[in-house]
């Protein structure tokens, strides 16, 4: 049986040339920088192995790219990462990649197909406090689709976690998560 990781290629395994024309024959499909056969599914396992590719093994897929893995969000032009501040890392594997060093709790963070990934609300939390302030209503469906997905009936957790953070980037959270509860209320 094929373990995860080799369910994706990479130019590792086969040309570039011949992944391309394969693409282009309809036998694979593109995520992140790998490539999956047509009959694999797109699912939240072979997104975060992809996205696992781009960076080294300490990296935590945070952001949009976590809401990508979670299936909630469009795959993102940059992918964003993130180390623990003890890991002290500064090599970029791809330029499609951003990464930063951060503080995390264990809670915030959980793995899938052995790649770490901030957890749905982790992901919210971050999204609702550093997505540019003049984001419009898509902001809000998106952050309403992140704790849907993570079970959350109502955004209390969020504003929680939103609130042991930088009071600067807390007051546009909670603002933003005020609209989300109207949203999740309505699903």
């Amino acid at each position: 049986m094929m373990n995860q990781g080799e369910r994706t290629l990479t130019v590792n395994d086969l040309p570039l040339a011949e992944l391309c024309g394969a693409r282009l024959d309809g036998q694979v499909f593109q995520l992140a920088d790998s490539w999956c056969v047509i009959d694999e599914i797109d699912g939240c396992s072979n997104r975060a192995v992809s996205a696992s590719r781009l960076v080294p093994p300490r990296a935590i897929a945070e952001r949009l790219t976590a809401a990508w893995i979670y299936g909630v969000a469009p795959e993102p032009l940059r992918h964003q990462f993130c180390v623990l501040i003890g890991a002290r890392t500064t090599a970029v594997w791809s330029p499609r990649v951003q990464l930063r060093e951060i503080v995390r709790s264990p809670e915030d963070v959980h793995s899938i197909a052995g790649v770490r990934v901030t957890t749905p609300l982790r992901t919210a939390v971050d999204l609702a406090r550093y997505w540019s302030p003049t984001a419009g209503p898509e902001i809000i469906a998106l952050l309403t689709r992140l704790l849907h997905c993570g079970g959350y009936p109502d955004v209390d957790a969020a504003v929680r976690l939103c609130q042991r953070g930088s009071p600067a980037f807390s007051v546009i959270a909670v603002a933003r998560f005020a609209a989300v509860n109207e949203a999740l209320r309505a699903l």
